[in-house]
């Protein structure tokens, strides 16, 4: 089943049933597979990191929103926050809207994403990283990354404080 979604400045067409079976059948998202402590605070403030339209989003795509394809955290904010950055994927194409990916001119890429609040930034393009579709499908798939700031919620002692 093809549906279209639109969101802010997009428009996607999207493979609704093929998107939710793929994360139907996954049992946890990346950082409770990983387990260190960064992921094991994100995972236990998810449902505030994440903003109720982006849950909403997601949930359209058929994405669920606690099994992320990956998250790393990128640095702790002079302000205490933590700042993450992660992606997810879904099975569709940009109909219209930027595609965020940009090459940079020495190598490598980076992306240009869109603030939703003040503590969460969505961006998406046409890529695959670590994706859990199958090999044949990775042409058609959009990733979705993000970047968002976190309250350190787990034991203080677990806390990574660059020196």
């Amino acid at each position: 089943m093809r549906k279209e979604i639109k969101y802010k400045d997009w428009i996607f067409e999207v493979d609704f049933l093929r998107t939710k079976e793929i994360y139907s059948g996954l049992k946890y998202g990346s950082p409770e597979n990983c387990k260190c402590n960064d992921c094991l605070n994100f995972s236990k403030n998810r449902e505030k990191i994440y903003p109720k339209e982006i849950k909403e989003l997601l949930a359209e795509l058929g994405i669920e929103y606690n099994k992320e394809t990956e998250i790393y955290h990128q640095v702790r904010l002079e302000n205490g926050l933590h700042n993450y950055a992660g992606w997810f994927h879904f099975k569709g194409i940009i109909k219209q809207g930027k595609d965020c990916k940009t090459k940079l001119p020495n190598g490598g890429w980076t992306w240009e994403s869109k603030k939703v609040t003040e503590n969460f930034e969505i961006a998406f393009m046409k890529d695959n990283s670590l994706s859990n579709f199958s090999e044949s499908e990775k042409y058609e798939l959009i990733q979705i990354e993000f970047t968002a700031n976190s309250e350190w919620v787990i034991d203080k002692k677990l806390e990574y404080i660059e020196k």
